[in-house]
């Protein structure tokens, strides 16, 4: 049963962090099969990671300890898709983790592939868009205004896409390789969660993740994540 969206801990103000706490992203990748086969949406992907979640089995992203995390609090976010040939914002309870081995000032997110740290559209709705842009579905133009998106968006979401794609193909492959056949390599590799947990550990990112986690964590946390259900 999923648990309600409230703040554990021992004090209200834990719900969100600030001063010189930080949150790490514990990321887990439960999409075992080829991104084309998957027909499950982002937030059902979330909430069975939520009802499966046991605290005391993960590893601390920092100290690599196991048997040691426990529940810190939880904090609400939104998550859009696109569902029904139309953008959705559903709703999200992320529960944050913190560990009481290495007692670092730090607190751990538990995200599973669909959910990119630090966006608010869904992994499937990126590559949804770059797929229609590099198969010609459709103009730039009637992709933005099919998907509410923006141009400064849309060509954002394309630059980022180039650069993770030239660092799982390699700068010769991805000069040698066009939009179309990368958009089809990643969405035909199986299983992603793969594909995903490789692109991790190389570039210390999450697939499409444009903002950085903190500097001192990202190989760190490529480590000793816990990334496998």
């Amino acid at each position: 049963m999923h648990t309600p969206c409230v703040t554990q801990g021992h004090s209200p103000n834990l719900k969100r962090s600030h001063g010189s706490q930080c949150t790490v992203m514990i990321r887990k990748n439960l999409i075992n099969c080829k991104l084309i086969r998957e027909k499950r949406s982002g937030k059902s992907i979330f909430q069975g990671c939520m009802d499966h979640l046991r605290p005391g089995s993960e590893v601390c992203p920092l100290c690599g300890c196991r048997g040691e995390m426990r529940i810190h609090a939880y904090y609400d976010r939104s998550l859009i898709e696109f569902i029904g040939g139309r953008p959705v914002k559903v709703s999200l309870c992320v529960c944050r983790l913190i560990c009481r081995q290495c007692k670092r000032p730090s607190t751990h997110a538990v995200l599973p592939d669909p959910v990119i740290p630090y966006c608010r559209h869904s992994l499937f709705f990126i590559l949804r868009v770059l797929a229609e842009h590099a198969l010609r579905f459709r103009s730039v133009e009637r992709i933005c205004e099919v998907f509410d998106i923006s141009h400064k968006t849309f060509f954002r979401w394309q630059k980022l896409f180039e650069e993770h794609r030239r660092e799982w193909q390699g700068l010769l492959k991805s000069m040698e390789t066009d939009l179309k056949a990368s958009v089809l390599e990643l969405v035909r590799a199986d299983p992603f969660s793969t594909f995903a947990v490789s692109f991790f550990r190389l570039t210390g990112l999450s697939l499409l993740q444009s903002h950085k986690n903190p500097s001192h964590l990202q190989r760190k946390a490529g480590i000793v994540d816990s990334v496998f259900p």
